[in-house]
């Protein structure tokens, strides 16, 4: 051990095959002052028994790139997690990083960090505990799967980049999610939710919904400029979330949807294009009652409140269900109405390609997956011809 700029070094001889020695100098992090040497000593003896197995010639032997990977594999895995959520920041939207973020530091930090697991010794085994974990705690499939997604993600990131040789998340049981069966209401019960509805601040997004079948997301997220009354259309192609942060909830609207697929135009149909027309004019009257009390803030959305305010996503759910109370209407979920529309379609005729693309889904398995089950038109067709054929006499 020897001393230079005032700091303490480690001083090693190391020897090649013909015996040739070369010194190397290796810096202890560590000042030369009173009490130091003795910590000096000790990091030393780690480095020289480092050293002696070949761990450390090895790694300096190694170029940045193979160090580096190597640092990262010997990473635990809930710091990777955590690194690699920032470094994917910018690939997804903000919403996006914070659910993910979210599910790191909530589920999977408690899980893995007591495992101490490094990432390269991470396996399916300890990938299936974790799904194990998230059953016991109550997460249904559909919920499940989404931080399968997250983790399968992050280590198709260590694959990909050579720390791994093989994705865990390959190697374990993906959650299964229940086949969804939506809720929905028949023509009759949604024209009584909206007969009831005069003088409710959700009449206009229950409506919108019901016609449309949008998502909550989109139809708080409806702008006056969306609506084309000269080319009679509606276009889709905003929405609104409201996001949980350390300071409370907030409002964000942006222009990223869901899909490539949920940005669409639609009709305007003739009585939702006389709703919105009276919806124009009442927004005026009361910004003219209102004064400087009208939130003017949210003029260019179109379901706002009495003062102007923009509807929270979480209010539009939560007073549904006191809609449905007031009108002694059996409880469906505010994402039941879009059910209630693609099931109407469904019903009268219109063929499952045209629901795809009056929902805005990205693919026709998810339209076909979740309205299947009341396809009676097919179902119907089907039994004549059965019934035909076996009662031929």
């Amino acid at each position: 051990m020897a001393e230079k700029n005032n700091k303490w070094y480690a001083v090693i001889n190391l020897y090649d095959t013909d015996g040739n020695r070369k010194e190397k100098w290796k810096s202890l992090d560590l000042p030369v002052k009173k009490g130091n040497k003795t910590e000096a000593n000790h990091r030393m003896n780690e480095i020289i028994a480092q050293y002696n197995t070949g761990e450390l010639y090895l790694m300096e032997s190694l170029s940045h790139a193979d160090q580096e990977r190597r640092r990262i594999a010997d990473m635990r895995v809930e710091d990777y997690l955590l690194n690699w959520v920032e470094q994917h920041k910018g690939n997804v939207s903000e919403s996006t990083y914070h659910n993910y973020k979210q599910m790191i530091e909530t589920r999977m930090i408690p899980f893995f960090k007591p495992l101490e697991i490094k990432v390269k010794d991470l396996t399916g085994d300890e990938v299936n505990d974790y799904y194990a974990s998230l059953r016991n705690d109550g997460l249904k499939g559909t919920s499940a799967q989404r931080h399968h997604s997250l983790l399968h993600l992050a280590f198709k990131q260590a694959l990909k980049r050579r720390i791994i040789q093989t994705n865990p998340c390959d190697q374990a049981d993906r959650p299964k999610a229940v086949q969804f069966i939506g809720n929905y209401y028949n023509a009759d019960e949604l024209k009584k939710l909206i007969d009831g509805l005069e003088g409710d601040p959700l009449r206009m997004v229950i409506i919108l919904t019901s016609y449309y079948g949008l998502r909550r997301s989109e139809v708080i997220g409806l702008k006056w400029s969306a609506i084309d009354f000269v080319g009679k259309t509606v276009s889709i192609r905003h929405k609104v979330i409201e996001e949980d942060r350390p300071g409370g909830a907030v409002l964000t609207g942006m222009d990223v949807m869901k899909t490539k697929s949920s940005y669409r135009t639609l009709p305007l149909i003739p009585h939702i294009e006389q709703e919105l027309i009276k919806e124009k004019a009442h927004q005026e009257e009361m910004q003219r009652v209102m004064r400087s009390a009208y939130n003017k803030k949210y003029s260019e959305y179109v379901c706002v409140d009495a003062i102007g305010n923009l509807l929270k996503p979480s209010y539009v759910s939560e007073h549904f269900q006191v809609i449905l109370r007031q009108n002694d209407m059996r409880h469906i979920r505010f994402h039941d109405l879009r059910h209630s529309c693609a099931s109407l379609m469904l019903a009268n005729g219109v063929p499952m390609k045209m629901i795809q693309d009056w929902l805005g889904h990205s693919d026709m398995g998810t339209t076909a997956n979740i309205y299947s089950h009341i396809d009676s038109a097919s179902k119907i067709a089907s039994a004549k011809v059965i019934g035909d054929v076996l009662s031929e006499s």
